[in-house]
């Protein structure tokens, strides 16, 4: 799977108007969002711990923030999910040791991860800090100017603690792929998710040390785990090795490549 570095389109008015359909449907949304969850039971984080490495020489320091995407739900081996997969592809290609370290929690929104873990995202020296965050800013119909504010403070902080690595954001989920979502609920969700995408990604990709990856591709079977909303053991693994070609093929990872 290869990627290209996406145009910096802005938000269409569809996507501008999705926040103010949601409330205008907001009894009908809400619904739709309780039979949803009905039918599909929450899943788990993965279990703990959610750090580990890979041994080798000159050994590289991988970094996870976010939701529940870093927070491993969907899988039930923490090493299956996003932050350690992509990990092991790193290893694969550099040919040094790689440690990782995950810090998230399922539902969080940029403003929970602002105020509950980016103090302790210092820790060791990051060489990748992966940012898998939006999603629930997007479910949530968090309004878009206090959402894109936050992110640009996250870029901050992280940066200042981390000021050698580079950071990889993940685009936001693409709702319109998912399949236990129905109409208009689907429609609305991917549209503000575009419009915080879409607003967000020129600020990131104009930092000299920060990408976003481009939208996904077209979700592979199996790539959902069983609630239909998280991905699975494969739909990490394509994710992670997605996210990582992308950012190699951009050049972004040429510095931590084998000595």
């Amino acid at each position: 799977m290869t990627s290209v570095t996406p145009p910096h389109s802005s938000p269409t008015l569809a996507h501008r108007l999705a926040w103010p359909t949601a409330l205008a449907l907001s009894p009908l949304l809400l619904a739709q969002g309780r039979y949803v969850r009905s039918l599909h039971p929450k899943m788990p984080p993965a279990p703990t711990p959610w750090d580990g490495a890979i041994d080798g020489s000159d050994p590289l320091h991988v970094l996870g923030v976010g939701d529940s995407t870093v927070a491993g739900v969907g899988v039930t081996d923490a090493g299956l999910g996003l932050v350690p997969q992509f990990s092991h592809a790193l290893h694969e290609w550099s040919q040094r040791g790689v440690s990782w370290r995950s810090l998230g929690e399922s539902g969080a929104t940029s403003k929970e991860v602002l105020a509950r873990f980016v103090a302790a995202a210092p820790g060791p020296p990051a060489d990748v800090v992966l940012v898998s965050l939006g999603a629930n800013d997007a479910k949530d119909l968090k309004p878009l100017r206090s959402t894109i504010r936050r992110f640009e403070r996250l870029t901050e902080v992280l940066h200042e603690a981390h000021p050698r690595a580079r950071l990889l954001f993940s685009s936001l989920p693409a709702f319109n792929q998912f399949p236990t979502l129905p109409q208009p609920l689907k429609a609305v969700l991917y549209g503000h998710s575009q419009a915080i995408e879409r607003t967000l990604r020129p600020l990131v990709e104009a930092l000299p040390f920060a990408i976003m990856s481009p939208p996904p591709p077209a979700y592979s079977e199996g790539f959902f785990a069983p609630d239909g909303f998280h991905p699975s053991v494969s739909g990490y693994r394509d994710w992670a090795r997605f996210a990582f070609h992308d950012a190699l093929e951009r050049g972004v990872l040429e510095h931590l490549g084998p000595r």
